[in-house]
């Protein structure tokens, strides 16, 4: 195990068995071709090609969109053809900063190949070599990843949204970060990352925070989605995530990130290139 394994992890994909799913010009995913078959069944809802998918054009909003794709959602779902819906919507675009053309749940963007957005937050304790780093480790009955260990606070982005807003509610709602606390957090990079998953293709883009917190500040789980906080040094964490997969996948990129910012992973570093363009890969 090491750095570059992670990052790797992060970035195999093929597209030999994917078709781009477009919304009008805008290719906001890439679809399975057996799933594509199933989207047959809708009608004019999915113009389904041997190399396409393409949204009905006669859809002209977003709520209409939104609407018609959330019907074929709940009887994909009762067929068990994609997995849990969440309850909770993505916005569909073709990348960040792009118009909203729809909202998709959750529980689907990765079988439809959506740009998946999200952040991480490092909590940090002291400067420079005494510098520790809060570390959650998740819940024991989460169904993704659980006991694995995480970032001080993440989240996906829900549609409605700002960054900020999102960053506010789950610093409270998962560590009880007071609001007063958690808006001193300073968004310092974005990684980004393909991965081919059993249920499709995981674009991922996430903010990353630096957020100091006070030697007397002790996070408590709020929400069940975390079992504990440690406080580690930064050494430790390092070594953690260089020789094991102990960290759930992509938290280990945000400290390879953290890593690389603060010069503890160097350009002497013979994987410093591959690290650095690993976590912003474009994507397909």
């Amino acid at each position: 195990m090491s750095f570059l394994d992670h990052v790797r992890h992060c970035n195999a994909y093929s597209l030999a068995d994917f078709v781009p799913f477009r919304v009008g010009s805008a290719r906001v995913g890439w679809i399975r071709r057996p799933l594509t078959l199933e989207l047959m069944r809708f009608g004019p809802l999915f113009h389904v090609f041997e190399d396409l998918v393409h949204l009905n054009p006669d859809l002209r909003t977003a709520e209409e969109r939104t609407a018609a794709v959330d019907e074929a959602l709940s009887a994909l779902r009762e067929d068990g053809l994609i997995g849990r819906l969440r309850g909770e919507r993505y916005a569909v675009m073709e990348r960040p900063g792009t118009e909203v053309l729809f909202e998709m749940d959750r529980g689907a963007v990765t079988q439809f190949g959506i740009v998946n957005l999200g952040f991480h937050l490092n909590g940090l304790v002291g400067h420079g070599p005494d510098t520790r780093m809060w570390i959650a480790r998740r819940a024991l009955d989460k169904t993704t990843y659980p006991g694995r260990l995480d970032n001080m606070v993440a989240g996906g982005h829900p549609a409605g949204l700002t960054p900020r807003q999102n960053l506010l509610k789950e610093c409270a709602e998962e560590a009880g970060i007071p609001e007063s606390l958690a808006e001193t957090a300073v968004p310092v990079s974005m990684i980004s990352y393909t991965m081919e998953v059993p249920e499709g293709l995981r674009r991922h883009a996430f903010w990353s925070y630096d957020l100091q917190v006070p030697a007397g500040f002790t996070p408590e789980p709020v929400d069940g989605e975390v079992d504990s906080f440690t406080l580690m040094d930064i050494d430790e964490v390092a070594r953690i995530v260089e020789t094991s997969d102990a960290f759930k996948y992509n938290c280990s990129l945000v400290v390879i990130d953290w890593l690389m910012r603060t010069g503890r992973i160097d350009p002497e570093h013979p994987d410093f290139h591959e690290l650095s363009v690993g976590l912003h890969q474009p994507w397909p």
